[in-house]
């Protein structure tokens, strides 16, 4: 079947949390034999080539737009006079959308999937068969930002985020069905027709058997994209508030900031205290293996933290205030290490340190959470049954045909 799939930034290289959930369910789908088109916005030629290249073996078409920041920039301008979410305007385009239906009219898809409210205003008023995800409550999250910025920045962030909590009312009503990955964003939306699809991950048994063993190191890490702001908040408090208790007792203990991108902010902790900042690095994987404790002391941000399946993915124990938690699910307690304040955090840092024995416990049951309730599998699955249920509430007399063609 045909599969029209539209998302705002390209699924590779899989850095951000809706590039990783686009790039693993368009390999499933393609393993499931489902034709995708997919259409997404690149910022540079070499970009355009490198998403191609990339992309070309698991879709049907890849269709390409460039994304001039200048131009996003004036859109922006335009939330003044027609009120829409700034992050909506910065992604759309008139003639962009006309290019769009064009090819949605040539290809004629079973069901048109939108990734994430940007790029909703494609197809919001489209009388087709569609589905969105949302991933999560962007609303949600620029309310929370809103909480922690300078006095000057904290108006426009309670604006955004009233202006796309009315947008996500509007998306609800005129997509056939909405997904998200995390029960509390779908509280917060209250909407029982979201479906709830948590994230996979690639970190199996099996990929993991391709790793040499290897020789833990004195280490306490946090791994993330280093300019998303939630991340960024909680390595710089951290190390503030928390690190330097864990240093005075621990002085050879190193705290890694692991990712992508490091803002100043971030950058400017290298090297005090033994704290190391990385940057990129190629395979996360090898440095969670290397490290003794994962640590996430998140104090904003939405939806799913996929950096904590990972390190419990690796067997790494793993502490996290509760913000960073919600969109895990099925939790008995006993996975990973909640801790939330200051006080918990440091006690807990200094049993895992002191105890190779807890260590060893919060390894073996934090994967083994993992590996039973976390695959990309699964998502697809979910996602294609959220396809069947929006082709029947679109119409259901004349979707005998789609939904066999939906069903492998």
């Amino acid at each position: 079947m045909n599969v029209m799939y539209m998302s705002s930034r390209p699924p590779y290289p899989p850095h951000k949390g809706d590039q990783l959930i686009a790039w693993e369910q368009i390999k499933q789908l393609k393993a499931n034999g489902y034709q995708v088109h997919l259409i997404t916005f690149v910022k540079s030629e070499q970009e355009r080539e490198l998403v191609r290249d990339k992309l070309a073996p698991y879709c049907k078409e890849v269709f390409l737009f460039t994304a001039h920041p200048l131009q996003s920039l004036l859109r922006s301008l335009k939330t003044i006079y027609n009120l829409k979410p700034i992050q909506v305007n910065l992604f759309f385009y008139p003639n962009v959308k006309e290019r769009v239906m064009d090819i949605y009219k040539r290809i004629n898809p079973e069901i048109i999937h939108v990734q994430t409210a940007r790029v909703a205003e494609y197809f919001i008023d489209a009388n087709v068969p569609k589905c969105i995800d949302m991933i999560d409550a962007l609303s949600l999250n620029m309310e929370r930002r809103a909480k922690t910025e300078s006095n000057w920045l904290k108006p426009l962030f309670q604006l955004e985020s009233q202006l796309m909590r009315r947008y996500e009312k509007e998306i609800l009503k005129k997509f056939d069905r909405a997904m998200i990955v995390s029960e509390s964003d779908k509280k917060y939306l209250s909407n029982g027709h979201i479906v709830v699809n948590p994230n996979g991950t690639s970190i199996t048994k099996q990929h993991l058997s391709h790793y040499p063993d290897t020789t833990k190191k004195k280490i306490i890490l946090f791994h993330g994209n280093m300019q998303y702001y939630p991340n960024v908040e909680a390595v710089v408090d951290f190390v503030k508030e928390v690190w330097p208790h864990i240093h005075h007792a621990y002085p050879d203990y190193q705290f890694y900031i692991v990712g992508k991108d490091p803002v100043k902010k971030v950058t400017a902790l290298h090297g005090k205290d033994n704290v190391v900042v990385t940057g990129f690095v190629e395979d996360i994987c090898s440095r969670l293996l290397q490290a003794q404790i994962g640590i996430y002391p998140m104090k904003s941000g939405t939806g799913m933290q996929n950096k904590i399946v990972e390190s419990m993915a690796c067997g790494l124990p793993t502490i996290a205030y509760p913000i960073a938690l919600q969109g895990i699910s099925g939790r008995r307690g006993d996975e990973l290490i909640c801790a939330g304040s200051k006080e918990e955090i440091i006690a807990a840092v200094k049993g895992l340190i002191e105890s190779p024995e807890l260590r060893e416990h919060y390894a073996v049951t934090g994967q083994a959470f993992v590996q039973r309730n976390y695959s990309w599998e699964h998502n697809c699955s979910r996602l294609v049954q959220t396809w069947k249920d929006a082709v029947m509430h679109r119409d259901p007399k004349s979707s005998e045909k789609m939904l066999q063609m939906l069903v492998h």
